[in-house]
């Protein structure tokens, strides 16, 4: 009688509780593993904007306002539309100044609005960190006021560095006049890299904004349908800005709380904290624990603050 040979129960019951325990070691691995690629890509995306920015500068003479007026008509703008041609996207700059001259096409909620969402709402890739949930557009904008109307609007997760705010409210704080203007880029600002005199490598030029931190209905009453992570438009009510491209230092990095005002934190979904653009075109990872007055002094671009290491 031949003798069959093969596995009995109990070795192959230990054999697939190997190989679970392999998978259960190696998959942690690989989640890192593809996060560290994003995190890579995200930085990549951080040091080609203030690569742009430092283009727009050399040939405009000053860094681009966090807001601004078009020269055909009295509409706010941020300042994502002034990047445009210096990260690949000349075709785009051109249909947005097309549509800019068709004032009725931005205000009507009836008329159509192809050539509208197809400028806004394609996504562009420099703009959008791949770790983030939140996608790489945003649905539910709809006309008020002086806001265009949209089906969507292509994603925004880095937001310009207009400065440090200590108030935790001020009736009104979401006016041009209220906003911190200690920053780089605020709403008609006009700063030049030698008024940094902080130091570029000492001060913010763009932080991330990737995660959802909350949406008080208090921060901008009646616009219920805007989302914090797209860029475009402005909107303002009775001639002030109201704060959506660039981000007021109030809160720590990835705060979690009630928020009184429209002065949101910088987010992200990266472990631990969030990348940030300097000035100076570096990009570093900034921590949760980092103390809320250092993250206010590289905020800031002429306060005097020392800084050291951080």
């Amino acid at each position: 009688m031949k003798t069959r040979h093969g596995f009995t129960l109990i070795e192959l019951l230990v054999v697939i509780a190997i190989i679970a325990i392999l998978v259960a070691l190696l998959l942690p691995a690989v989640q890192q593993a593809r996060e560290a690629a994003r995190r890579s890509s995200c930085k990549n995306n951080l040091k080609q904007l203030a690569l742009a920015m430092h283009n727009y500068h050399d040939v405009v003479t000053k860094l681009p306002p966090g807001a601004f007026r078009t020269p055909q008509v009295n509409y706010p703008l941020g300042w994502v539309p002034r990047l445009l041609p210096y990260i690949e996207q000349g075709a785009r700059n051109d249909a947005m100044e097309a549509i800019q001259k068709d004032y009725t096409t931005l205000r009507s909620p009836y008329r159509s609005h192809d050539q509208q969402n197809q400028v806004f709402t394609t996504p562009i890739t420099v703009l959008t960190c791949p770790s983030s949930a939140l996608g790489d557009t945003a649905s539910d904008h709809t006309t008020s006021g002086n806001f265009p109307y949209a089906d969507q609007q292509g994603a925004l997760h880095y937001r310009a560095n207009a400065g440090s705010i200590d108030v935790d409210f001020v009736a009104g704080v979401t006016s041009a006049r209220d906003h911190a203007r200690s920053g780089i880029m605020f709403p008609e600002s006009k700063i030049r890299l030698n008024d940094i005199k902080d130091g570029t490598t000492n001060t913010i030029m763009f932080g991330e904004t990737s995660k959802s931190a909350g949406w008080s209905s208090s921060m901008i009453t009646g616009f219920g349908g805007i989302k914090p992570w797209t860029w475009g438009f402005y909107d303002y009510s009775d001639g002030d800005f109201l704060l959506i491209d660039h981000k007021v230092v109030q809160y720590p990095i990835n705060y979690h709380g009630t928020f009184l005002t429209n002065m949101t934190p910088f987010t992200s979904y990266h472990q631990g904290g969030a990348q940030f653009a300097m000035c100076d075109g570096s990009v570093t990872f900034l921590s949760n624990n980092m103390s809320l007055d250092i993250l206010k002094a590289l905020a800031t671009r002429n306060a005097g603050e020392v800084v050291g290491e951080f």
